[in-house]
């Protein structure tokens, strides 16, 4: 894989933790009391939380900037209520995606009475209000499309990013084409280890390109999970 492309990675073990007696919080980039000069949100990527929640218990989110907010569950189901106190049940193999407003309050819960969960949170600002009515859930199953990115947020719903997600087994690979010379390309390593554009990445790393056509991305190890944004900047 040629190394050409700009980026940045973002080393699982340099996160920034906000941590309590119910959750651990690992941060992508500045959030909250976190802070450190070289983790400054990527584009409209302004968070990038890895989150684990006691059972029962539950964390409140107050919407800074208005945003795109992405919940992805790792490990078990999460209830997820918005401003209106709407409650969506969220399981592994799905997505959640939420316009929020600045100022929206939101309830993330464990439902279970023993078990920790493990989930994934995005927000991506929202330059307009085009999509403020947006709340979907979407599915994907690595059983059904091993060895290949699956696109998590169908092409009709043109929101001003893409997901995609994958499971690969150890040495398959697959190229990304990004649908934007102008795009910014963020790549989050749920699982396994991989080599990404000339980048090797372990797990919960993250890596940030831009000036690219396309990335080339190989697995490492097998059962390897890997999650691909793409936004217009």
């Amino acid at each position: 894989m040629e190394n050409s492309s700009h980026g940045q990675i973002y080393l699982a073990d340099e996160r920034g933790i906000i941590e309590t007696d119910i959750y651990r919080r690992c941060c992508s980039f500045n959030y909250e009391s976190y802070f450190n000069e070289h983790r400054k949100p990527f584009g409209p990527l302004k968070a990038l939380n890895d989150e684990i929640l006691a059972a029962q218990k539950s964390v409140t989110i107050v919407i800074a900037h208005a945003c795109y907010f992405v919940i992805i569950p790792v490990r078990g189901e999460l209830l997820f209520k918005d401003t209106q106190d709407n409650t969506t049940l969220i399981d592994v193999g799905e997505a959640h995606i939420h316009y929020t407003a600045k100022g929206d309050i939101l309830e993330l819960i464990n439902p279970y009475h023993k078990n920790w969960i493990n989930f994934l949170y995005l927000q991506i600002i929202a330059d307009s209000e085009e999509f403020s009515s947006f709340r979907e859930t979407f599915r994907f199953d690595f059983a059904e499309r091993p060895n290949e990115l699956i696109g998590i947020i169908p092409p009709e719903c043109k929101l001003p990013f893409n997901l995609h997600i994958g499971q690969f087994a150890g040495r398959k690979d697959t190229l990304y084409q990004l649908k934007n010379l102008h795009s910014l390309f963020f790549a989050f390593n749920i699982t396994g280890a991989f080599e990404l554009q000339g980048r090797l990445m372990h797990e919960r790393d993250g890596l940030a390109l831009w000036n690219l056509a396309e990335a080339d991305l190989e697995a490492l190890s097998n059962n390897a999970v890997m999650l691909i944004l793409e936004m217009t900047d």
